[in-house]
This record gives structure tokens, C-alpha cells and sequence, in this order.
């Protein structure tokens, strides 16, 4: 970078990964850029807080430079999961969950299965109910479809927490 021409900060990063990413993006699309305080603080958080690593560019070219920072931000909200409550993407994975399925839930979709079933080989097994061999079988249909949902499990998400807030949340 040109010592004679102005520099702007154009963001702060938490950590290098995305400075770099960033710096990376830039470079590409012929911006030129440069990093400061990345090396300030090696014992995260024991002096204070840290401030962060700035990414810095010419003035000239801080509009260009604004719109490819929207565009790695907007993907990047995307991709990694975020807390609902604070927005904070300083978030820590705890695994996957598989949402348990409520007792009465099991209960009540296995017996309409078996319900389901039943009005399906009942009118064949008796002569009397054979004319209402449509209703039963549309009450079946139902019956079978619904204790099928009701049975089978969700998928599995996962769970997050966020570092800031420390709020826990599921994301698809």
C-alpha cells in the first residue's frame, strides 16, 4: 500500500479467518488492503478486550470495497448458523439432535394405523358392511396417513450456543 494515500478501516474481524477471507476477496477483485492489529493482543482477552483485526483500504476504493464486504457477508449469513436471540455468529456446535417424539404422540399414530388397517380388511371379512366398502377405505386412507406422521420421526438439526448470550438453538 501507497504510504502517501489515505487509508479507511473498513471492518473489524473477531478473528483472522475472516480477515483474511476478506483480504483474500479483495485482492481478487484488485482492491489493494492490508491488516492491523492482528498480532496485537496473543493472549486473547488477557490485557482487555480485544479489539479485533481491522481491514483497511484506500479511500479511494472503499466503495468497491463496501459492496464485496456485503457480498462475503450475506453468503456468509447463509452458511453459519447465528443466534436468533443477540445475531451474535460467535457460536459453538453441540451436536446433532434427534427430536424425541412424545409418548402420546406414538400412542395415538399407532392406533390409527391399526385402525387404518382394519377398515381396510374389515368390509372383505364381513358381508354386511360390504356397501360401505368406499367410506371405509377413505377413512383408512386417512387413518394410515396420519398415524404414519404422527409415528415417524423428525429429522435430525443441530444444536447450537451461542458464545455471547448463551442462548441454545437448533438449525436445519
Amino acid at each position: 500500500m501507497d504510504k502517501n494515500e489515505e487509508t479507511i478501516s473498513l471492518t473489524k474481524c473477531d478473528n483472522s479467518i475472516l480477515a483474511d477471507e476478506i483480504v483474500s476477496k479483495l485482492a481478487n477483485a484488485g482492491i489493494a488492503s492490508s491488516l492491523h492489529d492482528e498480532l496485537n493482543d496473543p493472549a486473547y482477552g488477557a490485557y482487555g478486550p480485544n479489539p479485533g483485526i481491522e481491514v483497511r483500504v484506500f479511500k479511494k476504493d472503499l466503495e468497491r470495497a463496501q459492496s464485496i464486504l456485503h457480498e462475503i457477508t450475506e453468503k456468509r449469513e447463509k452458511q453459519l448458523p447465528w443466534c436468533p436471540n443477540c445475531g451474535s455468529q460467535n457460536v459453538v456446535a453441540l451436536g446433532k439432535v434427534r427430536p424425541k417424539l412424545s409418548k402420546w404422540a406414538v400412542i395415538i399414530g399407532v392406533l390409527l394405523v391399526v385402525i387404518g388397517i382394519v377398515c381396510i380388511i374389515l368390509p372383505f371379512c364381513v358381508k354386511s358392511i360390504e356397501s360401505a366398502t368406499v367410506s371405509f377405505l377413505i377413512i383408512s386412507l386417512i387413518s394410515l396417513a396420519v398415524g404414519v406422521v404422527l409415528v415417524i420421526p423428525q429429522r435430525e438439526r443441530k444444536n447450537y450456543k451461542c458464545n455471547e448470550c448463551g442462548t441454545e438453538f437448533y438449525k436445519e
